[in-house]
């Protein structure tokens, strides 16, 4: 790792502490101790249960969009490298190392890796866009009945995540011009690596079928993810009203996006933040919020730790063949 590069993960690392840091401060860990005192571990495990399904479900999702695009892996494996990308998730400090893992194991195979990236880019982008559906639904819902004018500018802001990719997605006037000038582009042979990825994109829209089957999938996963953070509420004696829900539909997805902006370790301390100004809008208490989006946060890093358990066993596995190849005088 060069200077620069660790120079920037030492930042990330330095505003992530400095931000859960503040927080503690702000809110006390007494009061943090209270809530976790009376923690249900029955809800817990309900929330477990509920990522660990929308980790399935996202697996499967992955493995229609590499079998539409001719990447023919077993299931199982598909299962296997999708597992272990959320492992890494979590414990490299960027939320893309898991992609890269992803991608670099299906292409030591054999496949192109410009079509196992587009496929890949491919199954990110509807996984957001899913999200940002369901919550310009929620807002809207919300606006139309007497929400505030916060709630206007959400729906404003998911449109406006929603609505190119859409545009980019499903209309060849539009991404065609967006294709010619992105593969002018020289420096390093981005443009001709672009235009590869643009290309393997575009041929998705041979299977109008699929990507609605995918869709109707993503809406699922993403619901069920924003369901985690409502079980992990429950388990903290949190049990919010049908519009209050709503809210959850909203503030999640926000959070998402403010996640992905590449200033902290996997978001840690920037969700929590972020966490406690939209939650105690719908009368949540700090401690509440810092506490339901950081359990969240450690629901979904044990659940990736099944993909750390299935690097290991690889791992091994290897290491044992190789033996065994040596011992033999392969």
């Amino acid at each position: 790792m060069d200077k620069k590069r660790a120079g920037w993960q030492l930042l990330k690392i330095t505003v992530s502490v400095g931000l859960i840091a503040i927080l503690l401060y702000r809110i006390s860990p007494g009061r943090l101790l209270d809530h976790l005192g009376n923690l249900d571990p029955v809800w817990i495990a309900v929330a477990v249960a509920i990522f660990l399904a929308s980790s399935l479900l996202g697996a499967l999702q992955w493995h229609l969009l590499l079998s539409a695009g001719g990447v023919k892996i077993p299931l199982s494996r598909t299962f296997s490298l999708y597992f272990t990308g959320l492992f890494f998730n979590n414990l490299l400090p960027t939320n893309v190392g898991g992609d890269a893992y992803k991608i670099y194991d299906v292409v030591r195979t054999g496949y192109d890796p410009h079509k196992v990236f587009a496929i890949t880019l491919l199954d990110r982008v509807i996984g957001i866009t899913g999200l940002c559906l369901l919550a310009l639904a929620a807002s809207l819902s919300l606006f139309f009945s007497g929400g505030s004018t916060d709630i206007g500018l959400y729906a404003l802001v998911f449109a406006g995540c929603v609505a190119p990719i859409l545009a980019l997605g499903l209309s060849r006037r539009i991404s065609t011009p967006v294709r010619r000038t992105l593969s002018r582009i020289r420096l390093w042979g981005i443009g001709e690596r672009l235009e590869m990825v643009f290309s393997h994109l575009g041929s998705f829209r041979s299977f109008p079928s699929l990507l609605g089957r995918v869709i109707a999938l993503t809406l699922t996963i993403q619901a069920l993810r924003i369901a985690t953070h409502l079980a992990v509420a429950a388990a903290l004696g949190i049990h919010p009203g049908t519009r209050d829900m709503l809210h959850f539909f909203v503030f999640v997805p926000l959070l998402g996006l403010i996640m992905m902006l590449p200033i902290s370790i996997n978001g840690l301390g920037l969700r929590e933040g972020a966490g406690i100004l939209l939650f105690t809008r719908i009368g949540l208490l700090e401690e509440e919020a810092f506490l339901m989006e950081f359990i969240t946060y450690v629901v979904m890093v044990g659940v990736s730790l099944i993909g750390g358990g299935l690097f290991l066993r690889r791992q091994i596995t290897g290491t044992i063949s190789m033996d065994k190849e040596a011992d033999s005088g392969v």
